[in-house]
């Protein structure tokens, strides 16, 4: 009995990462607490009351890395948070490792709540004004691969997954000489919108350690199509954002999916989007293996250019890890 309590009571909670509380003096909700694995959420802080500078800081040194806000207040938080990350962004008295860490765990937190509620305009809303975010912090900064590797997550999950990829997408572009902001802005949008299919694959199957049947398999490669469908219809997307969400697994030899085109067929954001893709998976923990090493996961691009991966990108990404 003690157990379904307990399990019930976690679902009126939401977990927030502390590190997203340290740079607000002031929180539109309820913070709450367990003082050990397993104990109820105990009230730490009261929404609208001023936090002290070191408390949150004091908390996160103590080994504190997980609070909790109601989950009735959500969208409050949500809202405080993107009414705040400008400010902080923008803030040059942060250190830009700080400012960067910030932006990852407020990304991820609202990739995962956008992508969980199922509700494509949310999704869109949310994903546009992050990107807006990632450019200005990116494209503003002279932020070094190592360094945005530190303050990145490197889970299985497809909100992280999908952060970790438009920030690359990013650096890879520029890298190649774009340089207009709104297109970067797109990039990163198209980066974080490239595996919208796989929302609706089963977790089991994304999560499975053992061998995929080859009905599962066929499984994950309908994720371009569904994310494409999904997609098309809108007017707020571009043709080559639509094609980093729907050609991403396709190959210059012809041997990727969904449809097997090669060549000059496959959009050149597309390209990025997907050398970058092929690195964040091989350097990400995932349930059925260990990540690769940086010089592994760059060695194995190396063996897939230039028949199957763009060399010119490969070679451009090679680059940008070795700074």
């Amino acid at each position: 009995m003690s157990n379904t309590l307990d399990t019930a009571k976690r679902q009126q909670f939401l977990p927030v990462p502390l590190v997203l509380l340290c740079l607000t003096k002031q929180l539109p909700v309820d913070v709450y607490w367990r003082s050990h694995s397993g104990a109820d959420p105990v009230l730490l802080r009261g929404h609208n009351i001023e936090v002290a500078d070191d408390e949150f800081p004091k908390l996160l040194a103590s080994g504190v890395e997980t609070v909790y806000i109601p989950r009735d207040q959500g969208e409050v938080f949500q809202k405080h948070l993107q009414d705040n990350v400008s400010n902080i962004l923008s803030d040059t008295d942060i250190p830009i490792d700080q400012r960067m860490s910030f932006l990852n765990t407020t990304g991820r937190t609202m990739l995962k709540e956008v992508f969980r509620s199922d509700n494509l305009d949310k999704t869109l809303e949310s994903v546009a004004l992050l990107s807006e975010h990632m450019t200005t912090l990116i494209s503003g900064n002279e932020v070094v691969a190592s360094e945005l590797l530190e303050v990145l997550n490197h889970d299985y999950h497809t909100y992280t997954h999908s952060y970790n990829v438009a920030s690359y997408s990013m650096l890879l572009a520029q890298e190649l000489g774009f340089r207009d902001e709104d297109e970067l802005t797109r990039i990163s949008m198209g980066g974080l919108l490239h595996d919208l299919g796989k929302l609706r694959i089963p977790n089991a199957i994304l999560t499975k350690k053992e061998r995929l049947t080859d009905a599962e398999w066929q499984t994950i490669q309908k994720h371009p199509t569904d994310g494409f469908t999904a997609l098309a219809e809108r007017d707020d997307l571009t043709f080559d954002q639509l094609m980093m969400v729907y050609q991403h697994h396709e190959k210059l030899d012809g041997s990727g999916y969904p449809v097997g085109i090669d060549g000059d067929e496959i959009s050149v954001l597309a390209r990025i989007c997907t050398v970058v893709d092929i690195f964040e998976a091989l350097t990400s923990n995932r349930p059925y293996r260990n990540p690769n090493s940086t010089r592994e996961a760059l060695d194995i691009l190396d063996q897939l250019a230039p028949d199957k991966l763009d060399g010119d990108m490969v070679k451009c990404w090679k680059a940008i890890m070795q700074k």
